[in-house]
């Protein structure tokens, strides 16, 4: 649609320069950390949650999935409405939603009010995470995008990796409110450091359709074969992580003994696990032929770290396994956010929320399916069903490029 020398003036006055690439890196990394924190933070406490309201596991669990659901959901709100009205007010409104709804979970009368109130704040959350992405694909394309991309990736793979072990840490000296209070501090450091946000979309460039018809710029996201199949890849391939994120607990404390300091420890290696492929990956030439490698290193690591619980070898086997699968986990991230981003021009705010949705839908699917039965056998049959579902997903968008 033809716009005004007016609002293309005004475009240039409201991109008046970009941030540096150090500020960008630190503000969309502190973003892009939020979901998972908020998700995973709160894990250790859940026992005292059950005692504290007087209700059972099934019920505090509930409210890890209407938070994951929150941040499915909150990401396709956020990242539609950006296209339309820009990535920095949008993400004032997250945030501000996401500090009243912080507020209402610490002072929660019950579990049933504890449930919505983390729905909300699963949802205010959301929009950090995907405007951090919509704002670095504004600025940067291709390779720079990569890398960027790989730099954000290594933090939000971090995250909900470190995060029960950070949450573990404050519960020595608080109670799960007191984590809460703390996410609610962080979440105010972070809104106030995007103060200094830039706006990455000029109005030219936004979507020319009323908020009420922004859902119809689904349509043309969903109609992007190529995009939706690396999307569905990068889903499959976070979903390995998440079942692990959900299974470990239990496997390594209940089943192999381990005292938490030790498992906090295995947690944070693997951490450096998912780190390390995530740096690894922007510094290949060629990302689709890396994401082909990493995809098929994902499978063969996932079978061993499957054959080291079903033959339920010694603790060495099964942490040297899971390091190797975590690497390859995280090297598929950068590469196929980047690949599946730079098929969607002109939508990348919807494009991106459709791709941070996906992720939390299917691990909020995959969770609960870990546990089922034999934890042992069920984890195994996730990660390969999720490696190889990843692999075959991956077939097929090789056949359409």
């Amino acid at each position: 649609m033809i716009r005004n020398d007016t609002k293309i003036h005004q475009t240039s006055h409201e991109l008046s320069g970009r941030n540096s690439k150090l500020y960008l890196l630190v503000t969309l990394s502190g973003m892009t950390a939020f979901a998972p924190l908020v998700t995973d933070m709160y894990l250790p406490a859940l026992p005292a949650l059950t005692d504290y309201f007087t209700t059972s596991a099934s019920m505090v669990q509930f409210t890890i999935s209407t938070s994951m659901l929150g941040i499915a959901l909150g990401q396709l709100f956020f990242g539609s409405i950006s296209d339309k009205l820009g990535r920095r007010h949008p993400l004032f409104i997250s945030f501000f939603l996401y500090l009243l709804a912080t507020a209402a979970c610490i002072l929660s009368p019950n579990i049933q009010t504890l449930i919505v109130c983390r729905l909300l704040q699963g949802f205010g959350a959301a929009g950090s995470i995907v405007i951090a992405r919509s704002v670095a694909s504004d600025w940067f394309s291709g390779k720079e995008l990569l890398k960027f991309l790989a730099l954000i990736a290594a933090v939000q793979g971090i995250a909900p990796i470190a995060a029960p072990v950070a949450g573990g840490v404050l519960l020595l000296f608080t109670n799960w409110k007191g984590i809460f209070i703390f996410l609610g501090i962080l979440g105010l450091a972070v809104f106030v450091t995007c103060f200094r946000l830039k706006e990455s979309l000029p109005v030219h460039k936004r979507a020319s359709v009323s908020l009420y018809s922004s859902i119809n710029l689904f349509v043309p996201v969903f109609r992007n074969r190529p995009l939706m199949l690396y999307i569905a890849l990068l889903s499959f391939s976070t979903a390995v992580m998440f079942a692990y994120i959900a299974s470990s607990p239990f496997i390594f404390q209940e089943h192999y003994g381990v005292s938490p300091m030790v498992y906090s420890i295995i947690f944070a290696v693997n951490a450096v696990a998912l780190t390390i492929g995530n740096l690894l990956s922007a510094h290949f030439k060629n990302p689709k032929k890396t994401l082909n490698y990493a995809v098929a290193s994902l499978f063969v690591c996932t079978v061993l770290t499957g054959f080291s619980l079903i033959m339920d070898l010694p603790i060495i086997f099964l942490c040297i396994s899971l390091f190797l699968t975590l690497l390859c986990a995280g090297a598929t991230f950068p590469v196929s956010t980047n690949l599946a981003l730079d098929l969607e021009k002109k939508y990348k705010g919807t494009a991106s929320a459709v791709l941070g949705a996906s992720t939390f839908l299917i691990g909020g699917i995959v969770m609960p399916l870990s546990g089922i039965g034999n934890i042992l056998h069920s984890t195994c049959y996730v990660m390969i069903g999720c490696a190889a579902l990843a692999g075959i997903t991956l077939l097929f968008a090789n056949k359409n490029n």
